[in-house]
């Protein structure tokens, strides 16, 4: 199964039994997020942790975090993604899992999409906007960092 995180909001997927690629369907594996203008500078990346549950135990297999910035970036050929979630571009895309656990290494992927939806679909939202938006909110700005004495010696 898999663990999503956004801010201090967690969600899963089931349990998928018998097997090592699980599918999940999306009314399992869709999951909403309210995201803020004024929480921007909180986001910081969206989790995924992956795990496999047997009888007695769940075993870690892996992690990824994608930080807000790369949401919609395709760094194979350096273009956006679609914003919105119901776009016919906004495809999902594969991520490969690394592993922060010494004693685990971590193999294989998890495909995401990711996606904003309006809060109120009669009301048309430029997502494009949006994004840029959070991206910029999220990024401190030296302009409103405090003031610093220097010194130097020769």
């Amino acid at each position: 199964f898999v663990v999503v995180s956004i801010l201090n909001t967690r969600h899963q997927t089931p349990v998928a039994k018998r097997t090592v690629n699980p599918v999940y369907a999306a009314k399992d594996a869709t999951f909403d997020y309210p995201l803020y203008l004024s929480l921007a500078d909180k986001l910081g990346v969206v989790e995924f942790i992956v795990w496999d549950k047997d009888l007695m135990s769940k075993d870690y297999l892996g992690e990824v975090s994608l930080p807000l910035e790369d949401w919609f970036v395709d760094r194979a050929n350096g273009t956006d993604r679609a914003f919105a979630f119901d776009d016919s571009g906004n495809q999902p895309f594969s991520i490969n899992l690394d592993s922060t656990r010494a004693n685990t290494h971590a193999t294989g992927s998890v495909k995401v999409k990711l996606g904003f939806v309006s809060p109120n679909p009669a009301i048309p939202v430029d997502f494009h906007d949006v994004f840029s938006e959070l991206v910029k909110r999220s990024r401190p700005s030296l302009v409103s960092a405090p003031p610093v004495l220097t010194f130097a010696s020769c």
